[in-house]
């Protein structure tokens, strides 16, 4: 197997974690994943404000950032949540694009959402303190 056959073979991480007497499980977001996220948001936003009705100014940069800053985005938290649990297998629970599963998300109890920041910051320790370093 080449060394891009084993990179392509790898998935995102899967980790459980207790909530309410039950395991579940999270999953690192994949690549495509990321993307979204970060380039995908600013077009997201942009049809949030559209359809809310908000005027805004695309031939100016800086003051559309400002705009889309304001901007409410009902289901930011829950399409979070949709995006990180999965079973043991790392298949997502919910769908994140489904504004149905988002409605469902978000009539859950806070602690969900607590506890699934709770486990993605143990899957992924990037500001944990480490030896000589937290000292």
């Amino acid at each position: 197997m080449s060394l891009r056959e084993k990179l392509l073979a790898t998935k995102p991480k899967v980790a459980p974690f207790e909530y309410e007497g039950e395991t579940y499980y999270i999953r690192d977001l994949s690549v495509g994943e990321n993307n979204q996220i970060i380039y995908g948001q600013r077009e997201h936003l942009i049809k949030l404000a559209l359809a809310q009705g908000k005027e805004l100014n695309l031939d100016d940069e800086d003051e559309l950032q400002k705009q889309l800053q304001n901007i409410y985005d009902p289901n930011a938290l829950p399409r979070g949540i949709a995006l990180r649990l999965c079973d043991e297998n790392g298949v997502n629970l919910f769908n994140p694009d489904s504004e149905e599963d988002l409605k469902l998300i978000s009539k859950l109890g806070g602690g969900i959402f607590d506890a699934v920041n709770k486990a993605i910051m143990g899957l992924n320790p990037k500001n944990s303190p480490t030896g000589a370093s937290s000292k």
